[in-house]
């Protein structure tokens, strides 16, 4: 497929200056499958991403990613839980162009610099054929980011986290080179959007600070397990067989037996049989022809060839004893169960084929997406969708044909609303769902997401093979993205709980 689907922003796609300072390039990530015209809500696929050049033109290096979220508060200085509310006739006069709109701990924000903030979201939504969200929208959620990176700088200060100006003329020269631009050619481009070297080299410095306080405090502490990911690919690829997924462990063990009710002596005496043939066997070539052995003279100690087992059909006990084990290893200790004294060898171990192929159902899809507005009802916008559905289910107008005219998705409504082929566990949950009850030629009811609401006709449907390490690399990359998201929101909700925010006119307070 072209494109996959994934919890980008709609208004805009953006990733901070870390990108700048850990790959020196200044991007876009839209973490798609390669598609020419990328879609807004497309997924990284396993194999790729692609790389979009945003031309720095201001003196913020990064863009700033737009995105309501009515958990953000402002801790006034009495620590009352307000938003800041945007006064419509916000006074444009030059005059007012440096009044303090925000005073964030010991930083002041300007109105200039909301403006400024502004005009660089317009531009490059404008430049990505974005929908611009209202004004008084798009300041409101401009000026929650401006107090978000002035508490995140004040903090990486606090810290100590400098950029010195070697490293930082070596990433503006790769920022440069990205672009095949010479520096000099770079800085002219700067100057002719109106800004100095000196004002652009503060705020480039600025944005890689924060970004690394910002990698520092929370990318750096997000952990993904194996079980996470088996559990992820099982959920939403719905696999039933889970353990062929697994590491294989080939075992035998030679057991020392414990009656129920054995008493201090005989438990003694079992130890010391058990660590006796645990010092013999440690010796000898063929674990399994002594073990054969022993029990003709022992007749009470049992051997056992466990053969290929998953992990989730062997005791934790085995399975924590032979954490670090490799093929052809005895287990240097005796582990102890209420069974009795095992003496363990690691005969084998497999690990799972990536290259091993699982089959999935994969849908050719259109949307028609409907953005949330102030002022409109869900109820109406579904209503509105509905009719859409009815008038394509009854044949009177094409998908396509309305998807071009009414979709607000402006990457794909061009393309009469395409998106592609879309494979399970690669889009929004919400499609997933809609997606699995709807066959080739049909069109769901209207879809709430984050993003607004959506219709999904499904042109075609196909069964197709992908391997294991793609489904893992994609289920790795869906799930850091859910926990990074979590984990950034709690972390601003505590910086900004801690902080001192002090709104100042035309800014009021919401109680």
């Amino acid at each position: 497929m072209n494109a996959l689907l994934h919890k980008n922003r709609l208004f805009l796609t953006t990733i901070y200056s870390l990108l700048l300072a850990m790959q020196c390039v200044v991007q876009v990530a839209a973490q798609t499958k390669a598609k020419p015209k990328s879609n807004p809500l497309q997924a990284p696929s396993s194999a790729q991403s692609v790389e979009q050049n945003t031309k720095v033109i201001g003196p913020s290096s990064a863009t700033t990613e737009l995105v309501p979220d009515p958990s953000l508060k402002i801790t006034t200085p009495e620590k009352a839980a307000v938003n800041p509310v945007v006064n419509k006739n916000i006074n444009t006069d030059p005059k007012e162009i440096d009044r303090v709109i925000a005073v964030v701990n010991r930083e002041v924000i300007t109105y200039k610099e909301l403006l400024v903030r502004v005009r660089l979201v317009e531009q490059q939504l404008q430049e990505a054929k974005r929908a611009v969200p209202p004004k008084d929208v798009l300041e409101k959620q401009a000026f929650e980011r401006l107090i978000d990176e002035s508490i995140m700088f004040q903090e990486a200060q606090n810290m100590n986290l400098r950029i010195p100006d070697p490293e930082l003329d070596f990433i503006i020269n790769n920022v440069a080179a990205q672009q095949n631009l010479s520096v000099e050619q770079f800085l002219a481009n700067i100057k002719k959007d109106g800004f100095t070297e000196k004002k652009f080299r503060e705020n480039f410095r600025r944005d890689v600070v924060i970004s690394r306080y910002r990698e520092r405090a929370v990318e750096s502490k997000v952990k993904i397990s194996d079980a996470e990911i088996a559990d992820y690919i099982n959920m939403r690829v719905g696999q039933a067989n889970p353990a062929e997924d697994q590491e294989l462990l080939y075992l035998a063990q030679i057991l020392v037996p414990l009656q129920d009710g054995v008493s201090s002596s005989d438990l003694s005496q079992a130890r010391e049989k058990a660590e006796a043939i645990l010092a013999k066997v440690t010796n000898e070539v063929d674990f399994l022809q002594y073990a054969n052995a022993l029990v003709k003279t022992d007749k009470l100690v049992r051997v056992q060839d466990l053969g290929y087992r998953s992990i989730d059909r062997l005791p934790k006990l085995f399975i924590d004893a032979s954490m670090n084990v490799k093929a052809g290893q005895l287990i240097p200790q005796i582990v102890r169960s209420p069974a009795g004294f095992h003496i363990l060898k690691m005969l084998d171990r497999k690990a799972p084929s990536q290259d091993k192929t699982i089959q999935i159902i994969q849908n050719e899809i259109r949307q028609i997406l409907i953005t949330q507005k102030p002022g409109v009802l869900d109820e109406d916008t579904q209503r509105r969708l509905r009719n859409y559905r009815d008038q394509v289910l009854s044949k009177t107008v094409d998908f396509g044909d309305l998807a071009k005219k009414f979709s607000e998705d402006k990457n794909t409504a061009s393309q009469q609303g395409y998106i592609g082929w879309v494979s399970p566990g690669q889009s929004l949950a919400e499609f997933d769902v809609a997606l699995a009850n709807l066959r080739a030629g049909s069109v769901s009811d209207p879809i709430r997401t984050e993003f607004g609401w959506h219709l999904l006709q499904v042109i075609n449907t196909r069964q197709t093979e992908v391997t294991l390490a793609q489904q893992k690399e994609f289920a790795r990359a869906a799930i850091r993205q859910e926990k990074l998201d979590r984990a950034y929101q709690d972390w601003v909700r505590e910086l900004r709980d801690s902080a001192t925010i002090d709104l100042r006119p035309p800014y009021t307070l919401q109680k």
